[in-house]
């Protein structure tokens, strides 16, 4: 076997050598950092459907698989972090990476194998966020809304709106209970030169469609003094007035049939989508629509920080990489505590971090792009002296 071939083998042992340390402690971080998401963020809500609204189990349980991706997204840096610190203490334990540095291996290369993996992590990040974690918590949420709505019951009962841009039409109530939405409003700007109001003292979803009671519609634009034909909707009992050449007609009708096409979980769930929780594509639109344009400059800039931080958020993963790196090589006693504890320490320093540099920018204090990333430029830069330090130590 020639020189150069036996490098390549060495090296290949310490690839597997690094890998097969780190992967189990990663996966053991993923499992512990998701079951203790879990317990802070969604352990109460699903008690709650069960004892409180009367929810299956069954139906608590696929809500928990759906909402899962979101919750698994947000841990894998964590578990990168955890990883790093108990696989290199570990190993720097048992005198492997002493053994390594007297083979002629560099600190360098010793740590490449798991920045490697953290890139890959990054990539699986960036797939989960994007591509499976908003469609997936957003079908949860819908499927505990319907089993909620089946039962009566609105979580979300107060100052309810959904607009659909394309269809053209916007749909808001004050207050809703089940499948049934009180003071409700219905504006209808799809035909060009003409805007319909539909006020109505409630709405009722059933049989597929909507029925307004006690309904006032109101047509503006006309212009022309001819009636309109087809204004929205089907009446019974219906009554027209004030129908003239001044541009605008008025109808009364106890009874209102809609069909806006859109169920109430639907109103309820894209009325009150949470940021965090589209995709990046879906968040840009969201930012740049007329609807948001018209809000005030601190939530338009809360929501540029949030999409600048789906970008940032993910790169955690090498960033923390290189700065547990050589905190693990650090020769310790009772490793793997110092190594859990460390970990937890680092992980809640970053993402208060994280918070405190998002309300700075949400202040207008601090650009969106630089709050995003500045927690991981501090510890970025903190990894970079504890690695020179190491290395000069080491060397």
């Amino acid at each position: 076997m020639t020189a150069f071939s036996m490098n390549q083998f060495l090296l290949r042992k310490i690839d597997k050598l690094i890998l097969g340390e780190f992967i189990p402690f990663f996966l053991m971080g993923v499992a512990a950092f998701t079951l203790l998401m879990i317990a802070v963020t969604l352990f109460k809500d699903m008690l709650n459907y069960v004892t409180t609204y009367g929810l299956t189990v069954a139906q608590v349980g696929i809500f928990f698989v759906l909402a899962l991706p979101q919750t698994v997204a947000y841990t894998l840096p964590m578990a990168i972090l955890f990883a790093t610190l108990l696989a290199f203490g570990r190993l720097s334990e048992a005198s492997e990476i002493t053994a390594l540095r007297a083979g002629g291996i560099g600190f360098f290369r010793i740590v490449l194998p798991a920045l490697v993996f953290a890139w890959f992590v990054v990539l699986m990040t960036f797939l989960l966020s994007e591509k499976i974690a908003p469609q997936s918590t957003y079908t949860a949420k819908q499927y505990i809304q319907n089993a909620l709505i089946e039962k009566g019951i609105t979580v979300q009962p107060t100052d309810i709106s959904y607009m659909d841009q394309d269809a053209g039409w916007l749909f808001a109530a004050a207050r809703a209970d089940g499948n049934t939405f009180y003071d409700v409003k219905w504006w209808d700007f799809s035909r060009p030169g003409e805007i319909t109001l539909s006020l109505a003292d409630d709405g009722v979803w059933e049989d597929g469609k909507w029925e307004f009671h006690n309904a006032r519609v109101i047509t503006l634009g006309l212009g022309d003094g001819k009636p309109d034909e087809g204004i929205i909707g089907t009446s019974d009992s219906g009554d027209e007035s004030n129908q003239s050449e001044r541009g605008y007609r008025y109808m009364t009708s106890p009874s209102l049939s809609m069909d806006i096409n859109r169920t109430p979980s639907n109103i309820m769930m894209e009325g009150n989508r949470d940021p965090e929780e589209m995709s990046l594509q879906e968040l840009r639109a969201y930012i740049d629509s007329p609807e948001v344009l018209e809000r005030p400059a601190k939530y338009i800039l809360k929501l540029q920080g949030t999409y600048c931080l789906k970008i940032a958020a993910p790169f955690a993963s090498i960033v923390f990489t290189l700065l547990a790196a050589p905190l693990g090589l650090t020769p310790t006693r009772s490793t793997s505590t110092m190594g859990i504890g460390l970990s937890m320490l680092l992980v809640f320093a970053y993402y208060l971090l994280t918070t405190f540099s998002v309300k700075i920018a949400e202040g207008g204090f601090l650009i969106p792009v630089l709050a995003a990333w500045l927690p991981n430029i501090i510890f970025l830069i903190a990894g970079a002296v504890l690695n020179a330090r190491f290395y000069i130590r080491s060397g």
